[in-house]
């Protein structure tokens, strides 16, 4: 079963769409978004800053479970650590996890693969998601290997779930836990999950799990938008930020859980909606010219959540997007192109 198969199954709705509203908004150099747009397709609220003042929005405070927005989140995770000198972006984790010491394939895998989900693992959704799992880090160390290490993307959240018992280990052997790792991230950029997805043992999932508002999604976009500028900003270095998501050859428009416009100039580029094209397996070429919308900056990002859930950041004009949303029919192509139409 696929992703989007499960996730449907779970009970991921494809809700009518909302009409919008009226409610001008000051004059500024922002893109004008389209707020009937916006707010259709299932959408549950949305937020537009610039330079961290607040342009438009409604339902702000509207909370939902984040889904795979949770990935940005674990790379801010992964930023944090590395950072802090007791996480290893290439160290091959056969020295790390006893589990994949004797395996000559898995015990080459590193952070930055899982980061960009070219580690090579099986995704297996059903595996990880399915009911109330006892053990999620025990699962998915034993996940099979289908790809050599670092050559194919692979979208799932076995990656994610290995990074967080590589990190929920070494953090247990600082007298630390994961879980509050994660939680003095969020509070440092200014969110907060009251409510985080966790397997039987209470660990927090990486892969999926948070549960913002679109005020949390608006603040955790103007952090990545800073980072992704060069500058520092909640305690993370941006510099290590840049190294996590630079383009890496099996899929350069993904990088530390965000998708990037960054093949938007490249001859022969062509837009992709991720959530339509995730339960396939590409091969490089495809991910090398694929982006978000080629008619747009190529300085744009974007994460994507399942049923429409997204931030978008335009680092330039320290512009955020933050939406919140139940449908699988939103298009980011569709949005970019309204900007300004």
């Amino acid at each position: 079963m696929d992703r989007r198969a499960w996730l449907k199954l779970a009970g991921s709705s494809l809700a009518a769409g909302l009409s919008g509203c009226g409610g001008g908004v000051a004059e500024t150099r922002a893109p004008t978004v389209n707020r009937r747009l916006v707010a259709s397709y299932g959408g549950a609220g949305f937020g537009i800053w610039q330079d961290g003042r607040l342009l438009d929005g409604e339902q702000l405070g509207n909370r939902l479970g984040s889904l795979s927005l949770t990935k940005a989140v674990a790379g801010l995770a992964v930023t944090r650590a590395v950072a802090e000198g007791w996480l290893s972006p290439d160290a091959p984790l056969g020295g790390e996890l006893s589990e994949w010491r004797g395996d000559p394939a898995k015990s080459r895998i590193t952070v930055r693969m899982l980061v960009n989900q070219s580690a090579g693992l099986a995704p297996s959704p059903t595996a990880l998601y399915h009911g109330v799992v006892p053990d999620k880090g025990r699962v998915a160390l034993q996940l099979p290997l289908l790809d050599s290490p670092g050559t194919r993307f692979r979208y799932g959240p076995v990656c994610w779930e290995v990074l967080a018992e590589l990190m929920h280990r070494k953090l247990k052997a600082q007298g630390s836990t994961l879980e509050s790792f994660v939680s003095r991230l969020t509070g440092r950029i200014g969110a907060s999950s009251p409510e985080w997805r966790s397997d039987g043992k209470g660990r927090f999932y990486l892969s999926t799990g948070a549960e913002f508002s679109v005020r949390d999604l608006g603040r955790v976009g103007r952090v990545i938008g800073k980072l992704a500028a060069g500058e520092n900003e909640a305690g993370l270095d941006a510099a290590v930020f840049h190294d996590l998501s630079s383009p890496r050859a099996a899929n350069p428009m993904f990088g530390a859980g965000i998708w990037w416009n960054r093949n938007a100039r490249k001859s022969g580029a062509f837009a992709v909606e991720p959530e339509k094209v995730l339960d396939g397996v590409h091969a490089p070429s495809f991910w090398n010219r694929a982006c978000l919308d080629p008619q747009v900056s190529p300085l744009w990002l974007a994460l994507v959540g399942s049923g429409g859930k997204r931030i978008y950041v335009l680092p330039g004009e320290n512009l955020v997007i933050a939406r919140l949303g139940r449908s699988y029919s939103w298009s980011d192509r569709a949005f970019l192109a309204s900007l300004n139409a």
